[in-house]
C-alpha cells in the first residue's frame, strides 16, 4: 500500500509538530492517537506510523547532513524541514516495501534538489 503524497506531507508535518509540542515521554502515545484517529484500522494506522516514525528517526540521525544541504534546520527546540526534503523522504519511506535499509542522506538531498528544480521549472 503506497503512501499518498498529500497524506505523507500531512503526517510528517503533524509528527514534526508533535515532536516539539508534546513532552518526549508522551510522544509515542500522542503519535499513536494521531494515526489511529486518521486511518480506518489499527493495522493501517500502524503501517503509516511506522513509516513516518522511521523517517523522523532518520532525519534525527542525519540532521547534520540535511542542515548542511540547507533542506533542514535543527535546534534544541525542534526543527524545520523543507517540503522538498519531506517529499524526497516520502519517495523512500512512503513507497518502499522494506524501509529497514534506507539510502545515504546524499540520495535524499539529490531528490530534494530535484523536487525543488521541478517546482521552479513548473
Amino acid at each position: 500500500m503506497p503512501y499518498e503524497v498529500l497524506d505523507w506531507a500531512r503526517d510528517m508535518t503533524a509528527a514534526a509538530k508533535q515532536s516539539v509540542e508534546v513532552p518526549r515521554e508522551q510522544w509515542p502515545a500522542a503519535i499513536r492517537e494521531y494515526f489511529l484517529a486518521r486511518y480506518g484500522t489499527p493495522a493501517e494506522a500502524k503501517w503509516h506510523a511506522d513509516r513516518v516514525g522511521a523517517a523522523m528517526a532518520y532525519l534525527d540521525q542525519y540532521s547534520r547532513s540535511f542542515e548542511a544541504s540547507g533542506y533542514a534546520l535543527a535546534s534544541s527546540k525542534g526543527g524545520v524541514m523543507s517540503r522538498y526534503l519531506v517529499l524526497a523522504l516520502g519517495r523512500f519511506f512512503g513507497l518502499a516495501e522494506d524501509i529497514s535499509h534506507p539510502p545515504e542522506p546524499e540520495l535524499f538531498i539529490q531528490a530534494a534538489e530535484e523536487e525543488e528544480r521541478n517546482e521552479r521549472e513548473g
